[in-house]
C-alpha cells in the first residue's frame, strides 16, 4: 500500500464524513417525528421541514467551503485545535462556577426555586460564548 493510496483513502473518508452525519440526522428527525406520531397521534410537519431546511443549509455551506479550498493545507494544526481545546476547558469550568456561585448566592438569599428562563438563558449564553470564542481561536 503506498503513501498514494492511504491519501486517497482519507480524503475519500473526509468527503463521505458530512455526508454521513447530514444522512444520520435526518434519519434522526425521521425517526423522531415518527414517534411523536405514535404518540400524539398527529404527525409534526414543521419538525421535519426544519430539519430538511438545516440540512440542506449545511450542505450548501459545506460545498461553497469546498469549492473556495484551493490548497491541501489543513484548516487548523495541532497549535490551534490546542488552543480550542485550552478555550473550551476554560469556559466550562468558569460557567460552572458561575453556575454554582449562583444557585449559592440564590440560596443564601433565600430562594427557594429559580425559573427555568434563567437556566435556558444562561446555558444559551454559554453555547453562543463558547461557539464565538471558538472561531475566534481558530482564526488566530
Amino acid at each position: 500500500m503506498s503513501m498514494k493510496d492511504t491519501d486517497k483513502k482519507k480524503r475519500s473518508a473526509k468527503k463521505s464524513t458530512l455526508t454521513l452525519r447530514l444522512i444520520s440526522s435526518l434519519i434522526g428527525i425521521l425517526l423522531g417525528t415518527i414517534l411523536v406520531f405514535f404518540f400524539q397521534g398527529e404527525y409534526p410537519y414543521e419538525v421535519l421541514l426544519g430539519g430538511l431546511t438545516g440540512a440542506v443549509i449545511i450542505a450548501v455551506f459545506a460545498w461553497i467551503i469546498k469549492k473556495r479550498k484551493k490548497d491541501n493545507t489543513p484548516e487548523a494544526d495541532e497549535r490551534v485545535k490546542q488552543n480550542i481545546f485550552r478555550f473550551s476547558a476554560y469556559a466550562s469550568h468558569i460557567s460552572l462556577a458561575v453556575l454554582f456561585m449562583g444557585i449559592f448566592i440564590s440560596s443564601l438569599l433565600g430562594v427557594e426555586s429559580v425559573s427555568m428562563m434563567y437556566l435556558w438563558i444562561f446555558f444559551v449564553a454559554y453555547i453562543w460564548i463558547t461557539g464565538i470564542g471558538t472561531v475566534i481561536a481558530r482564526r488566530r
